[in-house]
This record gives structure tokens, sequence and C-alpha cells, in this order.
């Protein structure tokens, strides 16, 4: 039982991890899991009142969701991989194989890197595996706060350009420039589009749709080709377009929409 444990644990961190190093170094939308994650978290936050509150908060929510999937399905994947192994961690004061909760917390002071926990390992070998487990939390750990900082640098590109889109309007070249920008920004870091703003001027979902939207029978400019670039808009299948638009907003507004 406790090698199908240890087993089931490293298929777990192979899972977990390769969702995180997809999410957070691949420069697509690509996100096996997170991407589900986020938009549940997305869903059920956006049912709260319709306030400056949730506007602010909202973005930051859904991305420590995603957070706390990563590092809970990290913790106990290796809490697993070290159940597997008899013997592997055992209690100081007592010498005793650690507890369930033990393994948990013996791994998570291992991924924390802060030491001071009440459990030991039992052999040299254990406290090799114990130093990966501890490289694994730092790339973890630099990966993720490098993905944060990413995400919130597309949202306020984003926002500077909502800042001047008016001024741009009539200049259909430079506005379709500035546009490609962001979208091929938003494609690397999509979590940027959970993140809103208490002025609706400044929601980039929004107002992304609204400017493609407006544009669409322009003759002259492939703007129809700028918006099957956004992310995660080839998932829908309205009959045209501008149906589709109005799908992908319906998934990225933080209002509530029927």
């Amino acid at each position: 039982m406790s090698l199908f444990i240890g087993l089931l644990g490293a298929i777990c961190l192979i899972v977990t991890m390769t969702d995180f190093l997809i999410t957070t170094v691949g420069t697509n939308d690509s996100s096996p899991i997170a991407i589900r994650v986020a938009r549940t978290a997305f869903r059920l936050f956006r049912q709260l009142p319709d306030t400056d509150i949730k506007h602010k908060i909202i973005g930051p929510l859904v991305v420590t969701t995603v957070a706390t999937w990563w590092i809970l399905g990290v913790n106990l994947s290796w809490a697993m991989i070290f159940y597997g192994i008899t013997g592997s961690v055992v209690d100081q004061s007592s010498g005793l194989p650690a507890s369930p909760v033990g393994f948990i917390s013996h791994v998570g002071h291992l991924l924390s890197t802060v030491g001071g926990g009440t459990t030991s390992p039992a052999t040299s070998s254990i406290s090799l595996l114990g130093v990966v487990v501890g490289v694994n939390g730092m790339v973890v750990l630099t990966l993720g706060v490098s993905f944060v900082v990413t995400t919130t640098q597309t949202v306020v590109h984003g926002r500077k350009l909502l800042l001047y889109l008016h001024a741009a309007e009539d200049d259909n070249i430079l506005l379709l420039k500035d546009l490609a920008g962001l979208t091929a920004e938003l494609n690397a870091a999509p979590f940027a589009l959970f993140f809103s703003h208490q002025d609706q001027e400044m929601r980039v979902p929004e107002r992304l749709t609204e400017v493609l939207a407006h544009r669409l029978d322009d003759a002259e400019t492939d703007w129809a080709h700028l918006a099957r670039a956004l992310p995660y808009f080839r998932q829908y299948s309205g009959p045209d377009v501008s149906s589709k638009l109005q799908e992908w907003l319906r998934d990225f507004s933080a209002r509530h929409m029927p």
C-alpha cells in the first residue's frame, strides 16, 4: 500500500510541476490545469456584489487560488513520495515513524527551506532526497514570483494602452500595432485577463472587445485576425467573429453577465 501511495505521489508531482512550468514559463496560453482552476475561481468570485472592492481584488484572489493549487499539489505529492518509503521520516522526540500529518509538515519545511520541524530524515539517502525537495521549492518560489510580476506588468501595460486609446482611434495602423503588442503579451500572460478595475474604462477585456467589435467591418484592416489571436479565442464556436468576441467577453468580464 505504501509503495502504491509513493508511486501515486510521483505521478501527481509530475502532473503538478508540468502544469506549473507550462503556465509560468510558457510563452503561449497553454495551461493544462491552472487555467481551469483560475476560471472556476473567477466564476465564483464574480458572484460577489458588483462593487469597487470586487473589481480591485478579483484578480489577486484568482492568482492566489492558482498558487494555492500549485503549493498544495507539490506539498502533498512529495509527502506521498516520502510516505511510500517505509520509515523514511521519524519523529525527533520519540524516534517513531512520522504520522501522515508529520510527513506533510516535514515536506512543508523542506519546500520553504526554513527548517525547524519536529521530524527528521531517517537515513542519509532520505536526507539527500530532502535536498531535491528544497531545490524544487526554490524553483516554485522563483518562477512563481516571476509569473506574478509578468502578469501584473501585462495588466499595467494594458491599462496604459487604454489611457491613450482615444488619441489613437483615428490612426488604425498605430492602433493595430499597439493592440497587437498587447494581444501578444496577453497570450504570454493570459492570467492578466482575470484582473479588473473599478473604472469601467480601464477594464482590459471589456475595452478590447469594444474596440475590436467596432472595427470588424473595416475592410481596409484585418481586425478579425487580431481578434482570433486573443487568448483562448479559438475555443469558442460562435457563427462569426463578433459572436465569439461576446462569448470571450462573457468568460473574462468581472461583471456577472447572463
